[in-house]
């Protein structure tokens, strides 16, 4: 039976140059990281050792991960890890991929609970993450804010499986109470200071190949998720909340004028990512 060695310097070549014959958008990258996945060790050690074979085991994993990434899938499905907010998370096909511009919203949600000028009180302040997915910003906020309650809810079981999983390892599971449920159908009768959501805001044709519908795409425009949440918000009564949202930069206009046909005395504030883009609504009620 032929043996065949390759090296760690030749993986990374021949695996580099396939993903880029393929059309991958960072060949490069993703062939290290794959490929450090695989060997369960730390990127530096690709290039401290680059003369050593690897095993037919490793070689055959490897072989076999690049060939899906070929195909489309995310290397975050593939390593089953994803940071986020500097911190490592599980995520697979049942949940959405963390993104870095969801990082400024939670960054705005640590922004307003820490204003000294807020009309909320940092003292039994209590959060919902609406749609939380993998768990993410609610565990990215559990980790950053030691006195608030946190409250999760999502309409998947599957994802509320990923989300308790990474409240467990991430250390914050006894912070956060997972829900199941549409939206805020979960939590109508309690009270609640801040909420938060990144729901599904892309039309069918916008929507990824490989990640999970139901955590991407929404009818109307890819308003309706956002429009059913503030029609819930109205009908169960938070009193002085503050909501914040991540939406897409063409959806400002809409989503405020609806917003503001509900709460015409609402306060509404609009900022942008870091590429300049309208990406978080922030409205006192």
């Amino acid at each position: 039976m032929l043996t065949i060695h390759m090296t760690i310097k030749n993986a990374l070549t021949k695996y580099s140059k396939l993903l880029k014959e393929n059309n991958t958008p960072s060949p490069n990258l993703d062939a290290e990281v794959i490929l450090f996945y695989v060997l369960k060790k730390p990127k530096e050690y690709l290039y401290t050792y680059p003369e050593k074979n690897l095993t037919t085991k490793q070689l055959n994993d490897l072989t076999t991960l690049i060939k899906r990434r070929t195909k489309g899938e995310p290397v975050a499905y593939l390593t089953n890890h994803k940071e986020f907010f500097g911190l490592d998370f599980y995520v697979d096909e049942r949940v959405l991929i963390p993104r870095p511009e969801t990082e400024e919203l939670v960054e705005e949600v640590i922004k307003v609970v820490s204003n000294k000028g807020s009309v909320i009180s940092n003292q039994s302040l209590t959060i919902c993450d609406i749609g939380t997915g993998s768990g993410c910003i609610a565990i990215a906020l559990a980790k950053n804010l030691p006195n608030i309650k946190l409250i999760a809810t999502d309409i998947s079981k599957d994802a509320l499986t990923v989300a308790k999983k990474n409240a467990r390892q991430l250390k914050v599971y006894d912070r956060i109470k997972f829900l199941h449920g549409n939206l805020l159908e979960p939590i109508k009768n309690m009270k609640l200071d801040i909420i938060v959501a990144n729901l599904p805001y892309l039309t069918k044709q916008e929507a990824l190949k490989h990640e999970p519908n139901l955590a991407l795409v929404a009818s109307n425009k890819g308003l309706s998720l956002y429009n059913e949440l503030f029609h819930q918000i109205k009908k169960y009564k938070f009193p002085n909340a503050v909501v914040i949202i991540e939406f897409a930069p063409h959806q400002r206009i809409g989503l405020s004028k609806y917003i503001k046909r509900l709460y015409p005395q609402g306060e509404i504030n609009i900022k942008k990512d870091l590429a300049k883009r309208y990406r978080i609504l922030k409205i006192t009620l």
